[in-house]
């Protein structure tokens, strides 16, 4: 049979931090190691909006092309920017879909919104589309209040994913609770698969994160990590509550959060006035080790709002570090439910009461945050690891490039 051509589309790509582009060039460089010819259309911003150069319009990497048309880079400070960024890029990246090399299978995830048109354009070329949807775009807006679903915009949106969600090929959810929002949408085709990490380059490595520890000036504390975005579907007002009462009674108890977005500013705030706080900014992909493995209790948020419209990244990794994990927030989630079957970690409520609880908990009973740490990476030995995880995309991509059903694989 011949190698499959597959052609990759998101905002960000490789060298990018995203969580998106790391897990797309994940996916890129391990279908490229079977064979398949793969291509990748990218912006040419950075995630982090850090003021870097523009990445080059066309370069190789691990025998992947990847084209990166002109689109404006104007930064993630606030909505019109992303906006405009997003928007540059769907319509620069069209031209790419519709005059480029033809695929047989074109990947789209579901960010920025309205990305999956661009599958939809791939298809009438004779790729089938496979939509893998990271969130839930209207609907995440609209439960954060950040959209009214009358609007004209709200209405637009809506139609425009129910009309991608319907003629996709195959969707992509990350877990049931994702899988039940897009049948309610009108998914024709459904596959559950989760995102991963590279356990092989996230692991439980005691040595590498004590001496990040040493470097923050936490060697001596036990350290609560929170590393991913600060975005509007996570909340920390409950968090740094908690983080203020230890300050003045758990000295031994310290805070660290990497990363950056809309709610960083609230963070920054609060770290000013806290001994116990750290702060960093997004860390390059060959330090996630080190860092992973310095933190003793890895923070996950979600908003309740959100529930079942999105998973976070962040989850796997933590397991792959070996390291327990406490979910804030995400009442009547699968992940929840998972988290407390599987005994990898602590749940709460976004109550900093209850917070303080589970994380004084967690410091004071090492024995059993190391024994739920333990559990947590054979969980993602068993489910989360990026070579399990890869090897059934390829066998959807293979499936779909051999006119094959391209049903759901199963889980």
């Amino acid at each position: 049979m011949t190698a499959p051509r597959v052609l990759l589309v998101n905002q960000y790509f490789w060298p990018d931090i995203a969580a998106t582009a790391q897990l797309l060039s994940d996916l890129a460089e391990d279908l490229a190691a079977t064979g398949a010819e793969v291509r990748a259309v990218a912006g040419r911003g950075s995630y982090a909006g850090n003021g870097a150069a523009p990445l080059p319009p066309r370069e190789r990497w691990q025998g992947i092309e990847i084209v990166r048309p002109w689109s404006t880079r104007l930064g993630r400070g606030n909505g019109v920017a992303r906006m405009g960024d997003a928007l540059s890029f769907l319509a620069s990246a069209a031209g790419v879909v519709l005059f480029g090399p033809r695929a047989d299978v074109v990947v789209c995830l579901s960010t920025p919104p309205m990305v999956g048109l661009l599958g939809l354009l791939a298809s009438l070329r004779g790729a089938r589309f496979v939509y893998k949807v990271e969130d839930l775009y209207p609907d995440i807006a609209v439960a954060l209040g950040k959209l009214r679903h009358s609007s004209w915009m709200g209405v637009m949106l809506s139609r425009v994913s129910s009309v991608v969600l319907k003629r996709a090929d195959l969707c992509i959810a990350l877990d049931d609770d994702l899988a039940s929002s897009l049948r309610r949408r009108g998914a024709r085709r459904i596959d559950v698969i989760p995102n991963w990490a590279d356990g092989a380059a996230i692991r439980p490595d005691d040595e590498g994160g004590e001496q990040l520890r040493r470097d923050l000036g936490l060697a001596d504390r036990f350290v609560v990590l929170y590393s991913g975005n600060h975005g509007l579907a996570h909340r920390f007002d409950a968090v740094l509550e908690a983080a203020e009462r230890l300050a003045g009674r758990e000295q031994e108890i310290g805070f660290l959060f990497v990363g950056d977005g809309p709610r960083r500013k609230e963070v920054v705030r609060a770290a000013a006035r806290l001994s116990n706080f750290r702060l960093l900014p997004y860390q390059p992909r060959e330090r996630l080790g080190a860092l992973y493995a310095a933190g003793d209790l890895h923070l996950v948020s979600l908003r309740d709002e959100v529930s079942g419209l999105m998973v976070p990244s962040k989850y796997a990794a933590a397991l792959a570090a070996g390291r327990p994990v406490l979910l804030v927030g995400g009442a009547e989630t699968g992940l929840r439910r998972e988290i407390e079957r599987e005994a990898v970690g602590w749940c709460c409520h976004h109550d900093a009461e209850e917070l303080e609880r589970a994380v004084r908990e967690a410091a004071r009973r090492p024995a059993e945050a190391r024994n739920r740490g333990r559990r947590g990476r054979a969980l993602f030995d068993r489910r989360y690891d990026r070579a399990l995880i890869t090897a059934r995309w390829v066998g959807v991509v293979g499936r779909l490039a051999g006119n094959g059903d391209g049903g759901p694989a199963g889980d």
